[in-house]
């Protein structure tokens, strides 16, 4: 290939140098280095022209040209996921080995905690690891509710697989390894057409009360550092006392972050259940903010029953143990809880339905640990969940409300940006209902009358979060109505009693 037909592509390259030498990934010294590995990668001829980069703020601003260059060239077979798995190699190129990454944040975590996660998590963006390219395309916003604020986010950062993608794995040959996508074997895993690729991929390895665990970020973050800490083995999620533990003790290791886990049941847990993992990160949720239907004092801790629509303890001390005691003594008793009246069942014969959803934070040298009852029966009525997004909402959501939403953030899933905006037609009677939008129409005919043309993107955001409020509500297993509130006031004052933890 002639000089001047690569010109373009040399442009890009010394662009996306340019930007890691002054994200501080790389040294001005690595230049002619890295310079070589990619023109090797790239199957460009070297020479030693040398363009003026261009000023970039994102690697995909760049590495997008290039692919369609490889593309050009027959490189990539027109597939989606395999641009994805040859960026990630372009990359890999800028990343320092895992031990590098690791003794780097651990020197800075001696002297200031802030300054390691925020080194870790912008490398992870600087190496395209964290796609905040694709991040910055969700849409998202904040509405009122009757328990304060929610956060409306429509997930739009991780593509769908197009056609030719499919049929390339359709093809590949399965494999057990790694064993799911938290496992540590994924570090440096060049993944394939059924697996993301996770070239560039750094984890921090810590010891967390006596066990190896690992922490990273998420590369489709859905609120600010969002972070995911796992097991170095892989095995189930589980809800025990150890539970509460290590999560306290993490807003201990990480100052500012918060730390919680997904129930450990089908229907009210997350999407991995097969390793036990937990998520974190700088946010403040919706939840965090709630006032308290009914406080209980004891010596140094205060148990409070919280205004939110999922069933909510929130306990608050100095005293980790303390916290950890009551946590236990309120999770045991939930775990064998019947309430026929208001249909909550603890088991089915031997099936177990009761778990709990648990969030630790800590502000100055106070200790709070949320905890949210979770119930996973299911009924002919309700065959996916009692307590579960029930069918007149699965326009908007169908999926389990795992830890994220169940404390005020709703992630929606990305089809639904342009079933809204045939939406909006349908409002404004430009046009007539059409298999696009016929899910939305009964719920869209109950604010019709209130649309016009200045309002309607507030109008179904308002409307979007009335739904996202009742599928919440749908979750709680004690409804916020006289007799569910008088249900849960007796629950935890009869485990509770005499301060018998």
């Amino acid at each position: 290939m002639n000089l001047e037909s690569v010109k373009p592509m040399i442009k890009n390259i010394e662009s996306l140098i340019a930007l890691q030498i002054n994200n501080g990934v790389i040294d001005k010294r690595d230049y002619v280095y890295v310079k070589n590995q990619l023109f090797n990668l790239l199957e460009i001829e070297p020479t030693e022209e040398k363009p003026n980069p261009k000023l970039i703020k994102y690697p995909s601003e760049v590495l997008e040209p290039i692919l369609d260059c490889l593309e050009d060239k027959g490189l990539l077979g027109g597939s989606k996921v395999a641009r994805d798995l040859f960026d990630a190699k372009i990359m890999n190129v800028f990343a320092s080995l895992p031990s590098v990454v690791e003794n780097k944040f651990n020197t800075l975590l001696k002297n200031n905690n802030s300054d390691a996660t925020n080194y870790l998590y912008n490398y992870a963006k600087s190496l395209n690891y964290i796609r905040e390219d694709r991040v910055a395309n969700n849409i998202v916003f904040e509405r009122a509710s009757k328990y304060g604020n929610l956060v409306i986010t429509i997930n739009l950062s991780k593509p769908e697989k197009d056609p030719k993608s499919i049929l390339l794995a359709s093809k590949q040959k399965t494999s057990s390894y790694p064993k799911c996508v938290l496992c540590r074997e994924n570090e440096g895993f060049a993944g394939d057409f059924t697996k993301d690729s996770r070239d560039q991929h750094r984890l921090i390895k810590f010891d967390l009360l006596g066990e190896n665990w690992y922490f990273q970020y998420s590369p489709y973050t859905y609120y600010n550092e969002h972070a995911i800490v796992f097991s170095e083995n892989h095995m189930p999620m589980q809800i025990e006392r150890k539970t509460f533990e290590r999560l306290l003790a993490l807003t201990d290791y990480f100052n500012g972050y918060f730390f919680g886990s997904n129930a450990d049941l089908p229907i009210v847990g997350g999407s991995i259940l097969s390793h036990e993992h937990y998520q974190g990160g700088k946010y403040v949720f919706p939840i965090e903010n709630v006032h308290a239907i009914k406080t209980f004092k004891y010596d140094n801790i205060n148990v409070e029953i919280l205004n939110w629509p999922l069933s909510a303890i929130r306990l608050r001390s100095n005293d980790k143990n303390l916290i950890v005691d009551y946590a236990n003594k309120i999770f045991d008793a939930w775990n064998n809880y019947f309430n026929l009246e208001l249909g909550i069942k603890a088991y089915t014969n031997n099936t177990k339905h009761h778990t709990i959803t648990p969030i630790a934070r800590k502000k100055a040298n106070l200790y709070e640990l949320d905890l949210l009852l979770r119930d996973n029966q299911t009924s002919d009525k309700y065959p996916l969940g009692i307590f579960h997004p029930h069918k007149d909402k699965w326009h908007i959501k169908k999926e389990n409300i795992g830890l994220i939403e169940a404390i005020g953030l709703a992630v929606l899933p990305g089809r639904l940006k342009d079933e809204f905006e045939e939406l909006k037609r349908y409002l404004l009677g430009e046009i007539d209902v059409n298999e696009t939008i016929s899910k939305h129409i009964a719920w869209a005919n109950t604010f019709k009358s209130k649309v016009t043309k200045e309002n309607i993107d507030e109008l179904i955001e308002i409307e979007v979060t009335k739904v996202f409020e009742k599928i919440l509500e749908d979750c709680g297993v004690f409804k916020l109505n006289e007799k569910g509130i008088n249900a849960f006031i007796k629950f935890i004052e009869d485990t509770l009693k005499w301060n018998n933890v």
